[in-house]
């Protein structure tokens, strides 16, 4: 295994990080600036600093926790396709790179498209349906399964007051589940903890909470009755940020590539695959909402040159 503090190591994670963060505005948007405040924070290349904490702590054999689901019906019946993608390739790379069990959870409409994904993959993970418009605390969970660490990729959270918001600011709390229980718990076990998002209103964010921050997030106010920020308060050990959420997981993967001395990233065909198994199977575009071979309005060709770009990464 490489050395995690080398200056080459860490100029892998630095060159992932740019790559995941792709700008996809002119000017730089809101995920830009959440990077930069995540990055004076955490003081290292964010895709290297989860893979690294990663390898410190998943054995072989350990149960790994994977979560994801963004995405409220009617637009969104099963689901975005951003998400679905970065779970899959991150659950392979955990379980030939590092031995672990994954263990994926997510709003069980949201299950078949990640099914799709993960048997282009050919990853062997456990899939579990979590309740919504609940909260639940999480403790049973972490009982039965007794993970070495909890991720999350596009996975939406609540706000200071409870209440889960899309980009737009309406809320879906009741068509996603509440993981702020399985969290809490997570950090009461000394669990790993690591969140991938790209607009704020995902798991992990909370990390970022302070008056530094918050004032960037748009739009500053929802549009239901709760009136608070779409930001979502809850805190994870290590937040990636990138362009798209599935970018930052193949982030990971490329620097636990690294790590491991192993084949880890899959391929832009690979991608291709899973995109295509998972609109089948009836996950849309989080932007446009159509079921379209796109993520969050970028189209296949861009998908495939990051994914293209990473694998060059050494």
């Amino acid at each position: 295994m490489k050395g995690s503090g080398s200056t080459g190591a860490l100029r892998i994670g630095e060159a992932a990080d740019q790559v995941c963060l792709f700008p996809r505005e002119v000017q730089g948007g809101i995920e830009q600036r959440l990077y930069r405040a995540a990055r004076r924070l955490q003081k290292a290349p964010l895709t290297w600093l989860a893979a690294s904490r990663l390898t410190e702590v998943v054995r072989s054999g350990d149960a790994v926790v994977l979560l994801t689901g963004a995405g409220a019906p009617p637009e969104l019946p099963a689901g975005e396709t951003d998400g679905p993608l970065g779970i899959a390739v991150l659950g392979r790379a955990l379980q030939l790179g590092l031995g672990a069990r994954p263990v994926v959870i997510s709003e069980e409409r949201n299950l078949g498209p990640i099914r799709a994904a993960l048997e282009v993959t050919r990853a062997a993970c456990s899939l579990l349906p979590i309740p919504c418009g609940r909260e639940d605390p999480g403790y049973r969970l972490l009982e039965e399964l007794r993970p070495t660490a909890l991720i999350s990729v596009e996975k939406l959270g609540p706000n200071p007051k409870g209440v889960i918001h899309d980009t737009r600011g309406r809320d879906v709390s009741a068509s996603h589940a509440s993981v702020r229980g399985l969290f809490d718990s997570a950090r009461d076990r000394g669990v790993l903890t690591v969140a991938v998002g790209d607009r704020g209103n995902e798991v992990g964010f909370g990390l970022l909470g302070g008056p530094h921050v918050r004032p960037r997030l748009r739009p500053g106010r929802c549009r239901c009755p709760c009136r608070g920020s779409i930001a979502c308060d809850i805190r994870a050990d290590v937040l990636v940020v990138s362009s798209i959420s599935n970018w930052g997981a193949y982030g990971v993967v490329t620097c636990l590539q690294t790590l491991t001395d192993r084949r880890l990233l899959h391929t832009p065909e690979d991608e291709a695959a899973m995109l295509e198994a998972a609109v089948n199977a009836g996950a849309r575009d989080g932007v446009t909402h159509t079921a379209t071979f796109t993520v969050d309005g970028a189209d296949l060709t861009v998908q495939q040159a990051v994914v293209t770009l990473l694998g060059n990464i050494q």
